[in-house]
């Protein structure tokens, strides 16, 4: 069994990965917003087909080389589920998706690709994974606020809130039923992460108070968002 793997900060790999991400991301959003509604439906469906498709030949590659494993390799850490939401929101835009994404999935992706911990091994297509991945977490809703208009509601911070809330005990249940650490729920990441304080349990109730801050970040940064006017 392989054991996770950590890209060392501002290491070649990291700054390769987080440069290439912006370049992509930035050139997707100026296409998006130039053309017609009709030629960015069909871009919204190839991206949400891409991210679908990433995730589904990560876990044929992890099952080819004998890497996969119930414990470690269901999408259902954050940005696992972020991600499957992502392409979802992709070819059916919804309003609670996007207020879930923009507020949680955001900065959850965001912290990943700042410290990045790959919990198979480092091969090259599993970093290509994790920073597409990644990268089109945050890509999916400042997409949908800038090209399409979305806004976060009034009070979808208390909401998101409560369904992290909801989730939580969902995957607090299935880490123990299988004896894993889907969220690191179980055991504390490899990384220097700022967001962990302290050994298990007390860096959990530091996720949900710094996860409550980013939350209300997000919020307030995505409320003052504008469309742009071309």
């Amino acid at each position: 069994m392989i054991s996770p793997s950590v890209i060392s900060l501002f290491s070649f790999v990291w700054w390769k990965g987080i440069i290439i991400a912006i370049i992509i991301s930035v050139i997707i959003i100026q296409v998006g917003i130039r053309i017609p509604p009709d030629k960015r439906r069909v871009l919204m469906v190839g991206i949400g087909l891409f991210m679908i498709g990433l995730e589904c030949w990560q876990q044929i590659y992890l099952s080819k080389l004998d890497l996969w494993t119930i414990k470690t390799s269901l999408p259902i850490h954050l940005c696992g589920i972020s991600g499957i939401l992502g392409a979802i929101l992709m070819w059916k835009p919804n309003q609670h998706g996007f207020e879930f994404l923009a507020l949680i999935g955001v900065p959850g992706a965001l912290h990943g690709l700042l410290t990045p911990q790959l919990n198979h091994g480092e091969t090259t297509f599993l970093i290509f994974e994790y920073y597409a991945g990644h990268s089109g977490i945050i890509l999916v809703p400042i997409f949908l606020a800038v090209v399409e208009g979305y806004r976060v509601r009034e009070k979808s911070w208390l909401n998101v809130f409560i369904m992290c809330q909801v989730l939580l005990i969902i995957i607090v249940l299935i880490n123990y039923i299988l004896d894993a650490n889907y969220m690191y729920l179980s055991k504390r990441p490899l990384v220097n992460n700022p967001m962990i304080i302290g050994e298990w349990p007390w860096y959990v109730f530091g996720f949900e108070a710094i996860g409550l801050i980013h939350i209300l970040i997000l919020y307030y940064g995505f409320r003052k968002m504008k469309p742009l006017p071309f």
